[in-house]
């Protein structure tokens, strides 16, 4: 198996349209020009569209962490108080870049598997009053937890609070409305669910926290400093600094392949691929991670049987042509995780189980061949 034909399973980067590639080769054109400004202008208005969100939108050149660094930045003032909600590797992301910049960090944290509910949220405000900031995860890529941040935007907006969201795995793969869900700050990544390479990140502004970045005398960030993306665009489509055009230009063209595909449309097929994936693997005997009212909506976490190594059975996958992840941190070793982001169908669904119950078989899992495609193909055909 060549590397180059590998099937991307992983949560990024995924699978690319054709046609992005096609952009990104097109010859360069220079970023301080009508033509640029002009593309730029456009892949800010889709983004707003994929967003669901009225508010200002700028792309960064850098991955999401970027952008994730960017709303910290940007906002919290050495010594003020951040609520950090953490069930998972990427949303603990938020502890370390908060205390980077000088915030306070008070941790919330539940167990790898478990969503954050409202009611901790809550409780976690009334116990330290004097917190400004709430940082979470939309779609928990570690532990495949959708967080119901619909439920934690209403509090945080009736406490006077801003809520800072991770939005990386879910944005163009599962609906995220920003303005509808109270999200003051909404981050995300190219190369998942927005199907481009590696190398880009979103952040969405609201006006609710622009109050607090043109209230601050001294931000400590130059290339991520907000107040400079919003007066070099307002000028007429500009970026502060040189932009990855070749990037833009592919990003240009998924949004284009998003919103033709229609974001609904596309929501219910990563919605409907993923349940495929928990059914089929559930029907070979496997547990999942996540509880089932929270799980994720783009990947699926799936628990290694006894007597099955992580090393073992991920490099078997390989070796068929399919790259698929392990676990992270606590439940690294423990757990092998399942992405249906991008341009994922039944042929590929189809293609992993079917795989994968061959390698199970091979390691000495006792399982009926056919029972994970089978169940798939049902999920499939109910629509």
């Amino acid at each position: 198996m060549r590397k180059e034909d590998l099937l991307l399973a992983i949560p990024g980067p995924v699978p690319i349209a054709p046609s992005v590639y096609r952009a990104m080769i097109r010859p360069v054109i220079g970023h301080r020009t009508p033509q640029f400004r002009e593309l730029n202008k456009q892949v800010h208005e889709m983004l707003k569209e994929v967003m669901c969100t009225k508010n200002d939108v700028f792309v960064l050149a850098g991955t999401g962490t970027l952008a994730m660094q960017a709303s910290i930045s940007n906002l919290v003032a050495p010594g003020d108080e951040v609520l950090n909600l953490v069930n998972g590797k990427f949303s603990s992301r938020f502890v370390e870049i908060t205390e980077t910049f000088g915030g306070k960090s008070i941790v919330y944290e539940v167990e790898d598997g478990k969503a954050i509910k409202s009611p901790d949220v809550e409780k976690a405000l009334e116990e330290n009053p004097n917190i400004k900031f709430v940082t979470m995860t939309l779609n928990e890529t570690s532990t495949a937890i959708l967080n119901p941040v619909w439920d934690i935007g209403k509090i945080t907006r009736k406490q006077g609070k801003i809520l800072i969201v991770d939005g990386v795995t879910a944005v163009g793969g599962d609906y995220v409305y920003a303005d509808e869900w109270n999200i003051d700050v909404l981050v995300a990544g190219s190369q998942k669910c927005l199907g481009i390479p590696p190398g880009l990140s979103t952040i969405m502004v609201a006006p609710t926290a622009w109050e607090v970045i043109n209230k601050r005398e001294t931000i400590y960030d130059y290339y991520a400093n907000l107040k400079k993306y919003k007066k070099s665009y307002e000028k007429g489509g500009d970026t502060p600094f040189t932009p990855a055009v070749t990037l833009v230009q592919g990003l240009h063209e998924s949004l284009r392949l998003i919103l033709e595909e229609g974001l609904e449309n596309r929501v219910k097929r990563h919605r409907l691929m993923t349940k495929a994936v928990r059914e089929g693997y559930k029907a070979m005997g496997l547990q999942l991670l996540a509880e089932e009212e929270y799980t994720s909506n783009t990947i699926t976490a799936v628990k290694y049987p006894e007597n099955i190594e992580d090393k073992e059975f991920r490099s078997k996958m390989e070796e068929k042509g399919i790259l698929v992840a392990g676990g992270q941190e606590k439940v690294k070793g423990k757990i092998f995780r399942i992405a249906s982001m991008n341009l994922c169908t039944q042929r590929e669904v189809l293609t992993i189980l079917a795989t994968s119950e061959i390698i199970l078989k091979e390691l000495g899992y006792d399982l009926e061949l056919g029972s994970g495609t089978i169940a798939a193909e049902k999920t499939l055909l109910k629509g």
